[in-house]
């Protein structure tokens, strides 16, 4: 069956308000995305201070005074998932502090509570902890702005 001019034009007429929701849709997600990261890049450089030790380009070269051996935020091999843990929880036996309130306590990290870990626990952050959002919102800073650049 062959469609005419006309037919094509009412098919495209219909397919139009699709075309402009997926283009709405893709949009809010792009504005989101891009929130989301100046959300996590404010995080990250003023209220956990993880610049502090990472450096502000992330490369690991942070204030002197900073503890430990600081991460190379551009050469990590982490996923999301496993740098929302690795800021939620620290990193056992190392400074890197946990930035989750009740990491160890009530929740556990790394299959562990605070008393299996005894010294080796993380320390606190020397800034303040952060909500699920805003450490969320630090991995997706890091991923975008550091890993592998």
């Amino acid at each position: 069956m062959r469609v005419g001019p006309a037919g094509k034009a009412k098919q495209n007429m219909r397919s139009l308000p699709l075309v402009v929701i997926t283009a709405s849709l893709a949009l809010l997600t792009e504005i989101a995305c891009a929130q989301d990261v100046s959300f996590g890049q404010r995080i990250f450089h003023e209220k956990a201070d993880c610049q502090f030790c990472h450096g502000v380009n992330g490369d690991g070269r942070g204030d002197p005074r900073a503890p430990g051996r600081p991460a190379d935020l551009h050469k990590t091999f982490l996923t999301r998932e496993q740098l929302i843990d690795v800021i939620a929880c620290g990193r056992p036996a190392t400074q890197m502090p946990h930035f989750d309130k009740y990491a160890y306590e009530d929740t556990d990290c790394y299959g562990l509570k605070g008393k299996n870990l005894g010294t080796d626990t993380p320390p606190h952050p020397h800034s303040t902890p952060l909500t699920r959002r805003e450490i969320e919102a630090v991995a997706d800073y890091i991923i975008k702005t550091f890993v592998g650049k």
